[in-house]
């Protein structure tokens, strides 16, 4: 039980950082290494729902972060929905119980957040997604896990504040510049 509490905790470490990230790429790139652990330790705990969800998850991040290609923004709007029905029928495939339609959700508040430009609304689109996987993570006995959906939830209302409120120091250079 201790390995499975370490390496969720290193997951839980690269999804903390992932959201301090000013940038949409380095959000992505930390989000989906982070998962990598997550699916590890799901897999030691033999919680097989969140482990083929942070699978899919991986798999729907990466199409987000090439959403610049061409042929993926030509046919942005059936990469968004092919991506939403592959977590779901992932999700229905290893369905046990009630509580495998947690990270179901949690799932599709994350990763459908990258496909958005907006680092504002990728925070608070991310913030929603957050008492899925704790829900999900106290069922399944995450615990490392569970700690870091608390921390998560914490670094995305300090990153808000930090980034996504307007500074008293910003408004008063943009007054400064408008008496000028």
């Amino acid at each position: 039980m201790i390995i499975p509490f370490i390496v969720g905790l290193a997951a839980v470490t690269l999804f903390l950082l992932s959201y301090l990230q000013r940038k949409r790429k380095h959000i992505i790139i930390l989000n989906a290494t982070s998962r990598l652990l997550y699916i590890i330790q799901y897999l030691l705990l033999g919680a097989f729902e969140g482990a083929a969800l942070d699978i899919a998850g991986i798999l729907s991040s990466v199409m987000a972060q090439k959403k610049n290609l061409t042929f993926i923004k030509k046919h942005i709007k059936w990469f968004v929905a092919g991506n939403s029905l592959l977590i779901i029928i992932v999700g229905l495939c290893v369905y046990e119980n009630v509580f495998s339609l947690l990270p179901i959700a949690g799932v599709l508040l994350h990763t459908g957040a990258f496909w958005i430009d907006n680092e504002k609304i990728i925070r608070r689109i991310s913030l929603i997604g957050c008492p899925f996987w704790l829900a999900y993570n106290i069922v399944s006995g995450a615990y490392g896990s569970c700690i870091g959906d608390v921390l998560s939830m914490v670094s995305l209302v300090v990153s808000m504040i930090r980034y996504d409120l307007p500074s008293k120091n910003s408004n008063a250079d943009r007054n400064f510049s408008h008496s000028n």
